[in-house]
């Protein structure tokens, strides 16, 4: 029950966002695997936190893994913007080989798409939750060192592969100092006025969507 303040009136109780409703997100991911499980996984846990609030018919995430990488995926969460009523819509890829990396995020920006990108790869973002990396390596690194990390850790039965569905589940204790490791890399190329992402490597803004999810998980 609320107190009642000196005046006699009922103090109002203070919110925090685990009071708020999520705001309706649509999340488009290159990958069609890792990514779809890690967002999905979050997901099924900010929907058991709040199944008693009245969403669970309308559920105001989605995720959508499409196969398609950089501009065409951009174009793609663009059109679905404008389509349907997402508060948010966010849209996760590679840099790979692919040559319209710097291109893609800035026509996201240009058209409120958020953008969590990864340079070289997604991996890059769970490699973080273990380790420090501040050179680039080449994607089969990033599995190899994963592997280890696996098994060092006990997790998965130490191997890691890419149809984990609990991904981010099983490496939750580990996700804050990912998010500070992913934040000293980009401060560190803020601090070499580097403003292209495909020049950051390793670098990453996927802590970025994961923080703003952890709001209603913590």
């Amino acid at each position: 029950m609320s107190k009642l303040g000196r005046a006699g009136r009922r103090k109002q109780r203070k919110l925090n966002v685990r009071d708020e409703r999520p705001g309706t997100c649509l999340i488009i991911t290159e990958g069609t695997e890792t990514e779809v499980n890690y967002f999905e996984n979050m997901k099924k846990i900010i929907n058991n936190r709040y199944r008693n609030r009245e969403i669970q018919e309308n559920y105001p995430i989605k995720v959508e893994g499409k196969g398609r990488s950089t501009s065409v995926l951009v174009n793609e969460a663009i059109k679905r913007k404008n389509r349907e009523n997402f508060s948010k819509v966010w849209v996760v890829f590679d840099k790979d080989d692919n040559s319209d990396f710097d291109k893609a995020i800035k026509l996201a920006k240009e058209n409120n798409i958020e953008v969590a990108w990864s340079n070289e790869s997604f991996e890059l973002w769970l490699l973080l939750h273990f380790q420090d990396l501040k050179v680039g390596i080449k994607r089969e690194q990033y599995l190899s060192n994963l592997n280890n990390h696996f098994k060092n850790n006990n997790i998965n039965n130490g191997e890691y592969n890419k149809n984990i569905e609990n991904i981010f589940d099983i490496m939750l204790d580990k996700v804050d100092i990912a998010i500070v490791r992913s934040e000293k890399l980009r401060k560190y190329y803020e601090q070499r006025n580097e403003n292209y992402a495909s020049n950051m490597n390793p670098g990453t803004t996927v802590d970025i969507l994961v923080k703003e999810l952890m709001n209603y998980i913590r």
